[in-house]
């Protein structure tokens, strides 16, 4: 990692390459990174006093190089890192990561959770909204069901262009139907070990309805 420059901030050690787009816009991206931590601590009501170490590639060819992973961004939970492309064309800063990073102290939720907490917080999936999204996909018949959606096992056998923006959809709902406080109960009380019917047994029991019929419900908003 000795090709990299760095710089810190309050929240954050930033790494880049030297004349990389990233150098070029560094204070930006910092003032970005700052009010997104500041965001996901005051929603998750956490903090911690460790610094992020969030390192940022010219590309996705050289982010796979170094750590082995060629998608424009990835948490690493041990070693409290982003890894993420930042270039003219991807410039994969926000929210998203480093939700996962800070909401770990609150468990390890299924993913539908866990990437539907980040999206939310991140407020849109590529540049669109959540909702808008998912009723494109429901309008398509792309619409997964939320008791797949659940299971770790078929979430990753659905394209990321369809889960992810369906899951922040969900997440919105959810918080906004049942309030943030529950939802942070699903988050911490469920968990990807448990396996799917456990989880569903879960949900079930914190919001007093089944997913299914939750989703129901939020299909019927998607609707209006």
């Amino acid at each position: 990692m000795s090709k990299f420059i760095e710089k810190s901030s309050e929240r954050y050690i930033f790494h880049f390459f030297a004349d990389s787009v990233a150098e070029k816009d560094i204070e930006k991206i910092i003032e970005k990174q700052e009010l997104a931590y500041k965001k996901i601590v005051s929603f998750l009501s956490v903090d911690n006093n460790r610094k992020i170490n969030y390192f940022l590639y010219p590309s996705n060819e050289i982010k796979n190089e170094m750590t082995g992973n060629d998608g424009n961004g990835h948490a690493d939970r041990e070693k409290f890192e982003v890894h993420a492309v930042y270039s003219d064309e991807i410039k994969c800063i926000g929210p998203h990561e480093d939700t996962h990073l800070l909401s770990d102290v609150l468990g390890l939720p299924p993913q539908l959770f866990r990437e539907g907490l980040a999206e939310y917080l991140s407020g849109s999936w590529d540049g669109k909204s959540h909702e808008e999204l998912s009723k494109e996909l429901l309008a398509n018949k792309q619409l997964p069901d939320m008791t797949d959606l659940i299971d770790d096992e078929k979430w990753y056998e659905i394209p990321d262009q369809v889960s992810y923006p369906t899951a922040g959809a969900f997440v919105i709902y959810l918080i906004n139907k049942f309030g943030k406080e529950k939802f942070l109960e699903i988050y911490s009380k469920l968990n990807r070990d448990f396996g799917a019917s456990k989880n569903r047994k879960l949900f079930t029991e914190i919001l007093g309805e089944e997913i299914q019929n939750s989703q129901a419900q939020w299909i019927g908003e998607l609707k209006d």
